[in-house]
Protein backbone atom coordinates (compact mmCIF):
# COMPACT_ATOMS: atom_id res chain seq x y z
CA UNK A 1 0.00 0.00 0.00
CA UNK A 2 3.05 2.50 0.02
CA UNK A 3 1.94 5.16 -1.77
CA UNK A 4 -1.48 4.22 -3.24
CA UNK A 5 -3.83 6.30 -4.16
CA UNK A 6 -7.83 5.64 -2.61
CA UNK A 7 -9.85 4.98 -5.16
CA UNK A 8 -13.84 7.23 -5.31
CA UNK A 9 -16.25 6.62 -7.78
CA UNK A 10 -17.32 10.01 -7.15
CA UNK A 11 -14.11 11.85 -7.06
CA UNK A 12 -14.04 14.59 -4.55
CA UNK A 13 -15.36 17.56 -5.82
CA UNK A 14 -13.43 20.44 -4.01
CA UNK A 15 -10.06 20.90 -1.60
CA UNK A 16 -9.86 18.33 1.17
CA UNK A 17 -9.69 20.47 4.42
CA UNK A 18 -9.13 17.35 6.91
CA UNK A 19 -8.53 13.38 7.12
CA UNK A 20 -8.78 12.03 10.61
CA UNK A 21 -8.56 7.92 11.41
CA UNK A 22 -10.77 6.67 13.47
CA UNK A 23 -10.03 5.48 17.51
CA UNK A 24 -9.58 1.99 16.54
CA UNK A 25 -10.08 1.27 13.08
CA UNK A 26 -8.57 1.78 9.55
CA UNK A 27 -11.65 3.48 8.98
CA UNK A 28 -10.48 7.30 7.58
CA UNK A 29 -13.03 10.32 7.64
CA UNK A 30 -12.62 13.02 5.33
CA UNK A 31 -14.09 16.48 5.13
CA UNK A 32 -13.98 18.37 2.01
CA UNK A 33 -14.95 22.16 0.33
CA UNK A 34 -17.88 20.09 -1.48
CA UNK A 35 -20.01 20.35 1.21
CA UNK A 36 -19.64 16.51 1.79
CA UNK A 37 -18.33 14.12 4.69
CA UNK A 38 -16.95 11.24 3.90
CA UNK A 39 -16.19 7.89 5.33
CA UNK A 40 -13.65 5.35 3.61
CA UNK A 41 -12.44 1.65 4.66
CA UNK A 42 -8.89 1.70 3.89
CA UNK A 43 -8.54 -2.11 4.63
CA UNK A 44 -11.38 -3.19 2.14
CA UNK A 45 -10.59 0.12 -0.44
CA UNK A 46 -13.82 1.06 -0.37
CA UNK A 47 -16.11 3.92 0.36
CA UNK A 48 -18.86 3.36 3.41
CA UNK A 49 -20.56 6.85 3.75
CA UNK A 50 -20.83 9.89 1.87
CA UNK A 51 -23.36 12.47 3.58
CA UNK A 52 -23.62 15.83 1.78
CA UNK A 53 -24.69 18.89 3.89
CA UNK A 54 -26.69 21.79 3.13
CA UNK A 55 -24.08 23.56 0.84
CA UNK A 56 -21.54 25.06 3.04
CA UNK A 57 -18.26 23.98 3.25
CA UNK A 58 -17.00 21.30 5.44
CA UNK A 59 -13.51 22.78 7.39
CA UNK A 60 -12.53 20.23 10.06
CA UNK A 61 -13.72 17.10 10.96
CA UNK A 62 -13.35 13.97 13.80
CA UNK A 63 -14.57 11.19 15.31
CA UNK A 64 -16.80 11.31 18.16
CA UNK A 65 -16.58 7.25 18.29
CA UNK A 66 -16.27 4.71 15.91
CA UNK A 67 -19.85 5.46 14.63
CA UNK A 68 -20.17 9.03 15.33
CA UNK A 69 -18.49 11.79 13.78
CA UNK A 70 -18.27 15.52 13.49
CA UNK A 71 -18.09 18.56 11.59
CA UNK A 72 -18.27 22.17 11.55
CA UNK A 73 -18.52 24.39 8.22
CA UNK A 74 -18.10 27.84 7.04
CA UNK A 75 -21.94 28.39 7.46
CA UNK A 76 -20.74 28.60 11.49
CA UNK A 77 -22.53 25.07 12.18
CA UNK A 78 -21.57 22.43 13.78
CA UNK A 79 -22.80 19.20 12.67
CA UNK A 80 -22.82 15.30 14.19
CA UNK A 81 -23.35 12.13 12.06
CA UNK A 82 -24.52 8.94 12.99
CA UNK A 83 -22.99 6.92 10.43
CA UNK A 84 -25.04 3.48 10.34
CA UNK A 85 -28.15 5.42 10.09
CA UNK A 86 -26.81 7.99 7.25
CA UNK A 87 -27.78 11.01 8.96
CA UNK A 88 -26.63 14.23 10.41
CA UNK A 89 -27.96 17.28 12.36
CA UNK A 90 -27.02 20.60 13.44
CA UNK A 91 -25.80 20.89 17.57
CA UNK A 92 -24.74 23.99 17.97
CA UNK A 93 -23.27 27.28 15.59
CA UNK A 94 -20.60 30.05 15.92
CA UNK A 95 -21.63 33.59 14.56
CA UNK A 96 -18.40 33.14 12.01
CA UNK A 97 -16.96 30.48 10.01
CA UNK A 98 -16.11 27.43 12.16
CA UNK A 99 -12.72 26.02 11.64
CA UNK A 100 -11.65 23.57 13.92
CA UNK A 101 -13.60 20.86 16.12
CA UNK A 102 -12.00 17.98 18.47
CA UNK A 103 -13.81 15.82 20.97
CA UNK A 104 -13.07 15.10 24.20
CA UNK A 105 -13.02 11.30 25.06
CA UNK A 106 -12.03 12.34 28.44
CA UNK A 107 -14.60 15.28 29.29
CA UNK A 108 -17.29 13.68 27.08
CA UNK A 109 -17.04 17.38 25.49
CA UNK A 110 -17.41 18.39 21.67
CA UNK A 111 -14.57 21.42 21.22
CA UNK A 112 -15.13 23.95 18.39
CA UNK A 113 -13.32 26.95 17.42
CA UNK A 114 -13.14 29.73 15.22
CA UNK A 115 -13.49 32.96 13.51
CA UNK A 116 -15.85 34.66 15.73
CA UNK A 117 -13.29 34.54 18.28
CA UNK A 118 -14.50 31.77 20.47
CA UNK A 119 -13.80 28.34 22.03
CA UNK A 120 -16.79 26.53 22.30
CA UNK A 121 -17.43 23.30 24.44
CA UNK A 122 -20.58 21.02 24.17
CA UNK A 123 -21.86 18.04 26.27
CA UNK A 124 -21.88 15.24 24.41
CA UNK A 125 -24.19 13.66 25.54
CA UNK A 126 -26.86 16.47 25.89
CA UNK A 127 -25.67 18.33 23.26
CA UNK A 128 -26.25 21.68 25.33
CA UNK A 129 -23.98 23.91 25.91
CA UNK A 130 -21.37 23.71 28.87
CA UNK A 131 -18.72 26.31 28.71
CA UNK A 132 -17.15 29.19 26.10
CA UNK A 133 -13.78 31.14 25.66
CA UNK A 134 -14.66 34.46 24.41
CA UNK A 135 -11.88 36.56 25.58
CA UNK A 136 -9.35 35.47 23.55
CA UNK A 137 -9.16 38.81 21.01
CA UNK A 138 -8.12 36.66 17.63
CA UNK A 139 -9.65 34.28 15.09
CA UNK A 140 -8.31 30.65 15.84
CA UNK A 141 -6.05 29.60 13.34
CA UNK A 142 -5.58 26.02 14.70
CA UNK A 143 -6.24 23.65 17.58
CA UNK A 144 -5.19 20.12 18.91
CA UNK A 145 -6.19 18.07 21.70
CA UNK A 146 -4.33 15.59 23.63
CA UNK A 147 -5.62 14.61 27.04
CA UNK A 148 -6.93 17.34 29.25
CA UNK A 149 -4.54 19.87 27.14
CA UNK A 150 -6.24 21.96 24.72
CA UNK A 151 -3.75 23.38 22.36
CA UNK A 152 -5.24 26.72 20.71
CA UNK A 153 -3.28 28.59 18.21
CA UNK A 154 -3.70 32.75 17.86
CA UNK A 155 -1.83 34.33 14.89
CA UNK A 156 1.69 33.82 16.34
CA UNK A 157 0.60 32.79 19.72
CA UNK A 158 -0.51 29.83 21.57
CA UNK A 159 -2.75 29.40 24.36
CA UNK A 160 -3.16 25.96 26.65
CA UNK A 161 -6.05 25.27 28.40
CA UNK A 162 -6.59 22.34 30.78
CA UNK A 163 -10.15 21.00 30.41
CA UNK A 164 -10.68 20.68 33.87
CA UNK A 165 -9.44 24.27 34.75
CA UNK A 166 -11.03 26.43 32.17
CA UNK A 167 -11.41 29.25 34.29
CA UNK A 168 -8.29 30.60 33.03
CA UNK A 169 -5.10 29.92 30.58
CA UNK A 170 -2.54 27.18 32.11
CA UNK A 171 0.48 28.48 30.01
CA UNK A 172 0.43 31.03 27.14
CA UNK A 173 3.13 31.43 24.88
CA UNK A 174 2.76 34.91 23.48
CA UNK A 175 5.10 35.99 19.93
CA UNK A 176 5.34 31.87 19.92
CA UNK A 177 7.01 32.88 16.89
CA UNK A 178 8.37 35.63 14.42
CA UNK A 179 5.40 34.52 11.96
CA UNK A 180 2.15 33.22 11.64
CA UNK A 181 1.05 29.86 12.58
CA UNK A 182 -0.74 27.67 10.43
CA UNK A 183 -1.19 24.42 12.48
CA UNK A 184 -0.50 23.51 15.68
CA UNK A 185 -0.57 19.17 17.38
CA UNK A 186 -0.12 18.62 20.73
CA UNK A 187 1.29 15.26 22.11
CA UNK A 188 0.63 13.98 25.61
CA UNK A 189 3.41 11.50 25.62
CA UNK A 190 5.94 14.39 24.62
CA UNK A 191 4.37 16.69 27.40
CA UNK A 192 4.49 19.39 24.50
CA UNK A 193 3.32 20.67 21.31
CA UNK A 194 4.60 21.47 17.96
CA UNK A 195 3.54 24.39 16.16
CA UNK A 196 4.35 24.74 12.04
CA UNK A 197 4.45 28.65 10.52
CA UNK A 198 3.56 30.13 7.20
CA UNK A 199 6.90 30.48 6.56
CA UNK A 200 8.69 26.73 6.46
CA UNK A 201 9.39 26.58 10.51
CA UNK A 202 8.42 23.89 12.81
CA UNK A 203 8.62 24.78 16.40
CA UNK A 204 8.79 22.20 19.45
CA UNK A 205 7.78 23.67 22.84
CA UNK A 206 7.53 21.47 26.28
CA UNK A 207 4.71 22.56 28.71
CA UNK A 208 6.86 21.09 31.81
CA UNK A 209 10.64 22.77 31.81
CA UNK A 210 11.69 21.23 35.08
CA UNK A 211 14.22 19.05 33.43
CA UNK A 212 16.91 20.81 31.87
CA UNK A 213 16.55 18.62 28.91
CA UNK A 214 13.42 19.86 28.09
CA UNK A 215 14.21 22.80 25.80
CA UNK A 216 12.15 23.71 22.74
CA UNK A 217 14.08 24.37 19.80
CA UNK A 218 13.01 25.95 15.68
CA UNK A 219 13.96 24.34 12.84
CA UNK A 220 13.41 24.59 8.64
CA UNK A 221 11.32 21.88 7.10
CA UNK A 222 13.82 22.54 3.96
CA UNK A 223 17.58 23.79 4.27
CA UNK A 224 18.84 26.62 2.25
CA UNK A 225 19.23 26.72 -1.70
CA UNK A 226 22.31 26.54 -2.84
CA UNK A 227 21.62 30.84 -3.40
CA UNK A 228 20.96 30.86 0.29
CA UNK A 229 17.60 31.65 0.53
CA UNK A 230 15.39 29.68 2.72
CA UNK A 231 12.61 27.41 1.70
CA UNK A 232 9.62 29.85 2.42
CA UNK A 233 6.48 27.50 2.18
CA UNK A 234 3.54 27.23 4.83
CA UNK A 235 3.58 24.09 6.54
CA UNK A 236 0.01 23.11 6.43
CA UNK A 237 -0.51 20.10 8.59
CA UNK A 238 1.50 18.27 11.08
CA UNK A 239 0.87 14.89 12.34
CA UNK A 240 2.21 12.41 15.38
CA UNK A 241 2.80 8.91 15.03
CA UNK A 242 0.98 7.25 17.66
CA UNK A 243 3.59 4.64 18.06
CA UNK A 244 7.11 6.26 18.17
CA UNK A 245 7.77 8.75 20.74
CA UNK A 246 9.13 11.90 19.07
CA UNK A 247 8.78 11.26 15.40
CA UNK A 248 6.08 13.97 13.70
CA UNK A 249 5.31 14.10 9.59
CA UNK A 250 5.00 17.68 8.50
CA UNK A 251 3.87 18.57 5.07
CA UNK A 252 3.71 22.18 3.04
CA UNK A 253 2.21 24.15 0.53
CA UNK A 254 4.23 22.54 -2.26
CA UNK A 255 3.49 19.45 -2.15
CA UNK A 256 6.33 18.07 0.49
CA UNK A 257 6.25 15.72 2.85
CA UNK A 258 8.57 14.79 5.81
CA UNK A 259 9.10 12.35 8.38
CA UNK A 260 11.31 13.70 11.53
CA UNK A 261 12.42 12.40 15.03
CA UNK A 262 12.27 15.65 17.21
CA UNK A 263 13.57 14.10 19.91
CA UNK A 264 17.06 13.41 18.25
CA UNK A 265 16.97 16.42 16.19
CA UNK A 266 16.52 14.85 12.55
CA UNK A 267 14.66 14.08 8.96
CA UNK A 268 14.33 10.26 8.73
CA UNK A 269 13.17 10.37 5.21
CA UNK A 270 11.52 12.62 2.50
CA UNK A 271 8.77 11.33 1.13
CA UNK A 272 7.33 11.90 -2.86
CA UNK A 273 6.26 15.31 -3.60
CA UNK A 274 2.57 15.29 -3.85
CA UNK A 275 0.94 16.79 -7.26
CA UNK A 276 -1.11 19.49 -4.95
CA UNK A 277 -0.10 21.30 -1.94
CA UNK A 278 -0.13 18.73 1.35
CA UNK A 279 -4.00 19.51 3.35
CA UNK A 280 -3.82 17.13 5.83
CA UNK A 281 -1.55 14.27 7.18
CA UNK A 282 -3.44 11.39 9.53
CA UNK A 283 -1.82 8.50 11.07
CA UNK A 284 -3.93 5.67 12.12
CA UNK A 285 -4.31 4.45 15.66
CA UNK A 286 -1.37 1.67 15.55
CA UNK A 287 1.10 4.26 13.68
CA UNK A 288 1.55 1.76 10.36
CA UNK A 289 -0.28 3.51 8.06
CA UNK A 290 -0.05 7.31 6.78
CA UNK A 291 -2.86 9.16 4.76
CA UNK A 292 -1.77 12.14 2.86
CA UNK A 293 -4.25 14.53 1.49
CA UNK A 294 -3.27 16.05 -1.24
CA UNK A 295 -5.14 18.89 -2.21
CA UNK A 296 -5.53 22.86 -3.06
CA UNK A 297 -5.97 24.85 -0.32
CA UNK A 298 -7.27 27.83 -1.37
CA UNK A 299 -4.20 30.08 0.59
CA UNK A 300 -2.54 31.26 -3.10
CA UNK A 301 -3.48 32.21 -6.07
CA UNK A 302 -1.03 30.42 -8.02
CA UNK A 303 -1.64 27.10 -6.68
CA UNK A 304 -2.29 23.77 -8.45
CA UNK A 305 -5.72 22.43 -9.21
CA UNK A 306 -4.90 19.35 -9.64
CA UNK A 307 -7.78 16.95 -8.91
CA UNK A 308 -7.84 16.00 -5.13
CA UNK A 309 -6.48 12.95 -3.79
CA UNK A 310 -5.35 10.90 -0.58
CA UNK A 311 -2.47 8.73 -0.21
CA UNK A 312 -1.83 6.01 1.92
CA UNK A 313 1.87 5.25 3.15
CA UNK A 314 2.38 1.61 4.97
CA UNK A 315 5.50 2.56 7.38
CA UNK A 316 6.92 -1.09 6.86
CA UNK A 317 9.37 -1.83 10.05
CA UNK A 318 12.22 -2.72 7.90
CA UNK A 319 11.77 0.91 7.02
CA UNK A 320 11.74 2.38 10.45
CA UNK A 321 14.72 0.31 11.51
CA UNK A 322 16.80 1.20 8.88
CA UNK A 323 16.23 4.73 9.36
CA UNK A 324 16.16 5.35 12.91
CA UNK A 325 19.35 3.47 13.50
CA UNK A 326 21.88 6.46 13.91
CA UNK A 327 25.46 5.79 12.96
CA UNK A 328 26.48 6.24 16.66
CA UNK A 329 24.22 3.35 17.37
CA UNK A 330 25.09 1.17 14.56
CA UNK A 331 26.42 -2.45 15.17
CA UNK A 332 25.72 -5.14 18.02
CA UNK A 333 28.47 -3.81 20.17
CA UNK A 334 29.97 -0.25 21.33
CA UNK A 335 32.98 -1.85 22.87
CA UNK A 336 34.85 -4.88 21.94
CA UNK A 337 37.34 -6.36 24.44
CA UNK A 338 41.11 -6.27 23.87
CA UNK A 339 44.07 -7.19 26.17
CA UNK A 340 45.55 -4.17 28.39
CA UNK A 341 48.87 -4.77 27.64
CA UNK A 342 48.33 -4.47 24.06
CA UNK A 343 46.78 -1.33 23.85
CA UNK A 344 49.79 1.34 22.76
CA UNK A 345 49.76 5.49 22.86
CA UNK A 346 46.99 6.83 20.53
CA UNK A 347 44.65 3.66 20.67
CA UNK A 348 41.40 4.14 21.90
CA UNK A 349 40.25 2.70 25.63
CA UNK A 350 37.11 2.64 27.41
CA UNK A 351 37.84 4.77 30.68
CA UNK A 352 34.84 5.78 33.46
CA UNK A 353 32.64 4.17 30.64
CA UNK A 354 33.88 7.08 28.33
CA UNK A 355 35.39 6.89 24.97
CA UNK A 356 39.48 8.23 24.76
CA UNK A 357 42.61 8.50 23.42
CA UNK A 358 45.25 7.23 25.07
CA UNK A 359 48.36 9.62 25.18
CA UNK A 360 50.33 7.92 27.67
CA UNK A 361 51.17 4.40 28.94
CA UNK A 362 53.51 3.15 30.76
CA UNK A 363 53.49 -0.21 32.50
CA UNK A 364 54.97 -1.48 35.75
CA UNK A 365 57.26 -4.45 36.39
CA UNK A 366 55.82 -7.98 37.59
CA UNK A 367 55.65 -7.49 41.48
CA UNK A 368 56.43 -11.00 43.72
CA UNK A 369 52.88 -11.32 44.19
CA UNK A 370 50.64 -10.07 40.96
CA UNK A 371 51.49 -9.19 37.18
CA UNK A 372 52.42 -6.29 35.42
CA UNK A 373 50.44 -3.52 35.46
CA UNK A 374 49.73 -0.90 32.66
CA UNK A 375 49.05 2.97 33.79
CA UNK A 376 46.83 4.76 31.01
CA UNK A 377 46.79 8.59 30.66
CA UNK A 378 43.80 9.71 28.23
CA UNK A 379 41.80 12.29 26.73
CA UNK A 380 37.78 12.12 26.30
CA UNK A 381 37.34 11.98 22.22
CA UNK A 382 34.44 14.67 23.13
CA UNK A 383 34.71 16.43 25.70
CA UNK A 384 38.62 16.20 25.98
CA UNK A 385 38.83 15.67 29.57
CA UNK A 386 41.85 13.94 30.57
CA UNK A 387 41.29 10.76 32.53
CA UNK A 388 43.73 7.98 34.25
CA UNK A 389 42.99 4.17 34.53
CA UNK A 390 45.35 1.00 36.01
CA UNK A 391 44.75 -2.23 34.68
CA UNK A 392 46.70 -5.03 35.08
CA UNK A 393 48.37 -6.06 31.95
CA UNK A 394 46.72 -9.75 31.43
CA UNK A 395 43.35 -8.03 31.91
CA UNK A 396 41.12 -7.29 29.12
CA UNK A 397 40.36 -3.59 28.76
CA UNK A 398 36.74 -2.42 27.11
CA UNK A 399 37.56 -0.10 23.81
CA UNK A 400 35.21 1.85 21.90
CA UNK A 401 33.89 1.24 18.18
CA UNK A 402 35.19 4.77 16.46
CA UNK A 403 33.80 5.48 13.44
CA UNK A 404 34.57 8.57 11.02
CA UNK A 405 32.11 10.00 8.11
CA UNK A 406 32.51 12.95 5.94
CA UNK A 407 29.58 15.18 5.43
CA UNK A 408 28.70 18.27 3.03
CA UNK A 409 28.10 20.78 5.27
CA UNK A 410 24.75 23.00 3.72
CA UNK A 411 22.80 24.55 6.39
CA UNK A 412 23.40 26.02 9.88
CA UNK A 413 20.73 26.84 12.26
CA UNK A 414 20.22 29.86 14.42
CA UNK A 415 20.12 27.67 17.84
CA UNK A 416 23.99 25.77 16.63
CA UNK A 417 22.39 22.80 14.95
CA UNK A 418 23.87 21.85 11.26
CA UNK A 419 22.04 20.35 8.48
CA UNK A 420 24.45 17.66 6.48
CA UNK A 421 24.42 15.93 3.46
CA UNK A 422 24.51 12.31 3.55
CA UNK A 423 25.53 9.84 0.44
CA UNK A 424 22.02 8.59 0.29
CA UNK A 425 20.62 12.12 -0.37
CA UNK A 426 18.93 12.74 3.19
CA UNK A 427 19.79 15.21 5.30
CA UNK A 428 21.24 14.35 9.31
CA UNK A 429 20.38 17.43 11.49
CA UNK A 430 21.32 15.89 14.96
CA UNK A 431 24.25 17.54 15.45
CA UNK A 432 25.71 21.19 16.88
CA UNK A 433 28.18 22.49 15.70
CA UNK A 434 31.68 22.01 17.55
CA UNK A 435 32.48 23.32 20.50
CA UNK A 436 36.26 23.93 19.87
CA UNK A 437 36.74 27.54 19.35
CA UNK A 438 39.29 27.19 16.26
CA UNK A 439 36.96 24.55 13.83
CA UNK A 440 33.89 26.67 15.33
CA UNK A 441 35.37 29.84 13.22
CA UNK A 442 36.69 28.25 10.92
CA UNK A 443 33.38 26.32 10.12
CA UNK A 444 31.53 29.85 10.36
CA UNK A 445 33.62 31.98 8.19
CA UNK A 446 33.74 29.38 5.71
CA UNK A 447 30.13 28.90 5.57
CA UNK A 448 29.94 32.42 5.81
CA UNK A 449 31.91 33.33 2.63
CA UNK A 450 30.04 30.50 0.74
CA UNK A 451 32.71 27.93 0.41
CA UNK A 452 31.62 24.13 0.23
CA UNK A 453 32.68 22.44 3.75
CA UNK A 454 33.32 18.86 4.56
CA UNK A 455 33.24 17.50 7.67
CA UNK A 456 34.17 15.24 9.68
CA UNK A 457 31.99 13.36 12.02
CA UNK A 458 33.47 11.24 15.30
CA UNK A 459 31.31 8.81 16.14
CA UNK A 460 31.58 6.57 19.11
CA UNK A 461 29.57 4.46 22.27
CA UNK A 462 26.36 6.45 21.29
CA UNK A 463 27.48 9.93 20.55
CA UNK A 464 28.71 12.26 17.60
CA UNK A 465 30.79 14.80 17.12
CA UNK A 466 32.17 16.83 14.58
CA UNK A 467 35.89 16.86 15.06
CA UNK A 468 37.27 17.78 11.38
CA UNK A 469 36.77 20.21 8.15
CA UNK A 470 38.65 17.85 6.17
CA UNK A 471 38.39 20.06 2.64
CA UNK A 472 36.94 23.71 1.78
CA UNK A 473 36.92 24.72 -1.81
CA UNK A 474 34.90 27.38 -3.68
CA UNK A 475 31.20 26.81 -4.79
Amino acid sequence: MDGSRLNFNNPIRDAISRVRFAPNSNNLLISSWDSSLRLYDVDKCELRLEAPSEGAALLDCCFESESVALSVDSDGSILRYDMRAGNSKAIGNHDDLATCVEYSVETCQIITAGWDRKVKFSDARSASSSGCLSNLGMEVESMSLSGFSLTVALKSSVHVYDLRYLDGSVQAKEHFMDNHIKCVRSNLNLEGFVAGSTDGQVTLEYLNKSNSKNEGYTFRCHPKNKNGRHHLVAVNDIAFNPSLHGVLVTGDNEGHAAIWDVLNRKRIMELPRYPNSIASLAYNHGGQILAVASSYTYQEANEREEQPQIFMHRMEMSDEEHHFESKADAGASKTYPQQAGTIRKNGYIVIKGRPCKVVEVSTSKTGKHGHAKCHFVAIDIFTSKKLEDIVPSSHNCDVPHVNRTDYQLIDISEDGFVSLLTDNGSTKDDLRLPTDDALLTQIKEGFAEGKDLVVSVMSAMGEEQINALKDIGPK
